[in-house]
């Protein structure tokens, strides 16, 4: 079965994360049309990322993965509206932007 889009975009993080981008480790965890669920632990030297859920994270994001996909390409930049709705959410929106800065993101 091939992996989904979601997956190959989490199995790729490593590799992109900038070392020296967080000062705090953080560990996030990302909840996915009910179907993806990731955590991501970042630190200021590392990152690593393993399928299924953890019950102790720093931050949450759940939504589709559309919305995710569009959001980590930069189709989309959330705004109050997607959290007052419901189509984006977390318990830290502001830690999220610490997320999406501890990588480059292909143009």
């Amino acid at each position: 079965m091939a992996k989904s889009e979601v997956a190959q975009m989490f199995e790729t993080l490593p590799t992109m994360f900038v070392k020296g981008s967080v000062k705090t480790p953080r560990t996030f965890y990302f909840s996915l049309d009910d179907v993806e669920k990731w955590t991501v632990s970042i630190g200021p030297d590392a990152c690593a990322v393993k399928p299924g859920k953890t019950d102790d994270a720093d931050c949450f994001f759940k939504s589709t993965s559309q919305i995710f996909l569009d959001v980590w390409s930069g189709k989309k930049t959330p705004g109050a509206t997607d959290f007052i709705t419901g189509a984006i959410k977390s318990n830290n929106p502001l830690m999220l932007r610490e997320f999406m800065g501890a990588f480059r993101h292909k143009a």
